[in-house]
């Protein structure tokens, strides 16, 4: 009886060590829609360095529509949910682009992190990003 409990203290050590590695490997960065607040995804990486360059990518992608909507005059219906796109590329690759600009690639290491494929996250970005891209319309649209 002894014997077992000491094997099951074991196991259950060996388990919480495995999974405090496991979870500390991924770190991330949540990448919002400017002036929003809302979250788009957050931008999973491993090791020291954080991925600055790949987020301000996306951030410069999203804000080239936003400035685009600003000067042609802002007008709520000339931006929506609608806009927001997802495409297939024939080598397999899954993209969101808002007015055909694109935005970010979903890659399959974030599709595997949420044990998901690549189109199952994208949907899910492409939601988020929806509302996103609503917010900015409601926060910037002239009165």
């Amino acid at each position: 009886m002894q014997v077992r409990k000491i094997n099951f203290l074991l196991v259950v050590v060996l388990l919480m060590v495995f999974s405090t590695t496991v979870l500390a490997q991924s770190k991330s960065i949540p990448v919002d829609i400017p002036g929003t607040g809302v979250h788009f995804f957050m931008y999973r990486y491993e090791g020291t360095t954080p991925p600055y360059d790949q987020i301000s990518k996306i951030w410069a992608n999203l804000s080239s529509v936003f400035s685009a909507w600003v000067e042609a005059g802002q007008d709520p219906s000339a931006l929506s949910a609608k806009d927001v796109q997802i495409k297939t590329d024939a080598s397999g690759a899954v993209s969101l682009y808002v007015k055909d600009t694109f935005i970010v690639e979903v890659d399959e290491y974030h599709a595997s992190l949420n044990k998901a494929t690549k189109a199952q996250l994208a949907e899910k970005w492409a939601a988020n990003l929806k509302r996103g891209v609503e917010a900015f319309v409601a926060i910037n649209e002239l009165l």
